[in-house]
């Protein structure tokens, strides 16, 4: 097969105009590549966020459960002295 100089003239000014759209696509492509990883990254730490807000809430519930008061709870307090620190609960009727 025969090249005319013509043709490969045309061929090498064609040439840079072909590999910069192919630059292009590959920078298009790297960049909707990043715009994925950074809203993945924020859906991620959205999700840990919330995955502790709960956790927190769960504990603060737990806490506030074991801690609330009971039955037969409340102490008789006197003002009267004493050697140290003395309660007393009241009898149970």
């Amino acid at each position: 097969m025969k090249f005319s100089f013509k043709s490969l003239l045309v061929l090498a000014a064609f040439a840079p105009f072909a590999l910069a759209s192919c630059s292009e696509k590959t920078q298009e492509n790297a960049e909707a590549t990043a715009e994925s990883a950074a809203n993945d990254a924020a859906a991620n730490t959205e999700a840990a966020g919330d995955a502790v807000e709960n956790a927190t809430d769960n504990a603060a519930a737990e806490v506030k459960a074991e801690t609330a008061p009971t039955a037969g709870d409340t102490a008789v307090v006197r003002d009267q002295p004493a050697a140290g620190a003395v309660e007393e609960t009241p009898v149970k009727k």
